[in-house]
């Protein structure tokens, strides 16, 4: 892990013409190498006192350069061919990459919160930066007063649960089993620990920051936010309640409600949507709710799925953005009532747009529909009136997924178009890599039931 850290440092180094060929191949060459975190056992490895990685951590990691790779081919020709800064973009994108590297395996609670709030630096430089509209700037500052706005009290309350417990570490606390200190915790606790990651993810309520950054942000920008920095949030929960054990019944309660009717809310607003940026946001919105809701049922069933879920929608929801990006770039507009008749155009384009859409609507034979079942039956475990939610949101999911599709596929082509430009290898390369883990995880899923065992 320390050799991981170390090349990518020198990455920075890198001069040249070649410097965007060889971050991407080095990138990916990484994540291939880092498939064996799949496999350590339950307990992790503890490197030195500052790291640790076991299996949830281990592949949010591969998650993670696997997503910054495919930034650099989705970007190839806004960035590099257009000459837009290509350099300091390569730079940017594995800053971020090793800041959030180094989140996922901190083990010390200062770090861990040092490096989640550095992420927002990167992001924000990438928003800006290579942002296609002036409202750019608008998008940045929702998303950092939204994001620090919640973080001083995490901040607050790590110091000071740190201090009953005498350690900093957090895999100590986790050993020392002290579930009386904080086990039915009040609701300023839970919600000053919990607060900031509830923003990141975001939960429904707290979610107005990103559709507006999705929409602003250039396709790197979308893929990262919608394939990783989410996780940030969803880690950072299943984290602090398995080394704290926080538990506050009624805010649980509170937040499987909102969560659920949150979904079906996003769900509704996403049928209604013109941009297809902002659809995808909102989708985004309702499938992370989802997953927390998993998470406050306290079902192990639920961690699982919630794992299933960040991982699945993180290929999913990138692979989707890229698709935006290439109907973007091919008719300057990203509204489905101008984007349409794309099947007399291209008919392996609407191939893929077909199957990353039902892959978002949880079918067949994807891994989201593993991890939608897992959250599904949970939730209903939890409370047996959630049924009629969950049969509104798998509906409406597949409604707003089917919108989508029909309205960028069917229909005429508009004659304003510049359509019928020839789409080369890699952009059918960009979406076979995020095709292909979202379809052959579901051949590996069978270790997912030993991620969390206490």
């Amino acid at each position: 892990m320390m050799g991981l850290l170390f090349s990518m440092c020198g990455l920075f180094f890198l001069r040249g013409v070649m410097a965007w060929e060889a971050s991407f191949w080095w990138l990916m060459g990484l994540c291939l190498l880092c498939v064996k975190f799949l496999n350590v056992e339950v307990w992790g490895n503890v490197m030195n006192e500052f790291f640790y990685y076991d299996s949830m951590s281990g592949m949010l990691v591969v998650l993670t350069l696997w997503i910054s790779g495919l930034m650099f081919l989705a970007s190839n020709y806004s960035v590099k061919v257009m000459n837009n800064k290509s350099l300091l973009f390569v730079y940017v994108v594995i800053m971020l990459a090793m800041v959030v590297i180094l989140y996922f395996l901190c083990i010390h609670v200062m770090y861990f919160y040092i490096f989640f709030e550095i992420s927002l630096i990167p992001t924000l430089m990438l928003i800006i930066g290579w942002g296609y509209q002036p409202e750019r700037l608008q998008a940045g500052v929702y998303m950092m007063l939204y994001t620090i706005s919640a973080s001083l009290p995490l901040l607050l309350s790590l110091v000071m649960v740190s201090g009953m417990y005498n350690s900093f570490n957090m895999m100590l606390v986790t050993y020392l089993n002290c579930l009386d200190l904080m086990y039915n915790v009040g609701g300023l606790w839970f919600l000053g620990l919990m607060g900031a990651f509830l923003v990141k993810l975001p939960m429904f309520s707290v979610h107005l920051w990103l559709p507006k950054v999705y929409v602003e942000a250039p396709i790197a920008g979308s893929m990262i936010l919608a394939g990783v920095l989410l996780k940030l949030g969803g880690y950072g929960i299943l984290r602090l309640l398995s080394v704290y054990f926080l538990n506050n019944l009624l805010f649980s309660k509170v937040f499987m409600i909102i969560c659920v009717w949150g979904g079906v809310i996003t769900a509704v607003i996403c049928v209604g949507q013109s941009d297809i940026k902002s659809l995808i946001a909102y989708s985004s919105v309702g499938h992370m709710g989802l997953m927390l809701g998993g998470v406050m049922s306290k079902f192990m069933w639920g961690w699982e799925g919630a794992m299933l879920m960040m991982i699945s929608h993180g290929f999913c929801s990138s692979g989707l953005f890229c698709l935006a990006n290439l109907m973007y770039e091919k008719f300057k507009s990203r509204s489905l009532f101008l984007c349409g008749g794309m099947i007399n155009v291209s008919p392996i384009m609407c191939l893929w747009w077909f199957l990353f859409c039902i892959g978002n609507m949880g079918a067949p034979p994807f891994v989201g529909l593993i991890s939608e079942v897992m959250l599904f039956c949970c939730m209903y475990m939890y409370s047996s009136w959630f049924i009629i939610i969950i049969l509104l949101m798998v509906f409406m999911g597949g409604l707003y997924n089917l919108v989508m599709f029909v309205s960028t596929q069917h229909g005429g082509v508009m004659s304003f178009t510049n359509s019928w430009s020839v789409n080369v290898c890699s952009e059918y390369l960009l979406l076979l890599l995020h095709f292909f883990p979202m379809l052959f995880f579901i051949l590996n899923v069978g270790y997912l039931n030993k991620i969390f065992l206490f």
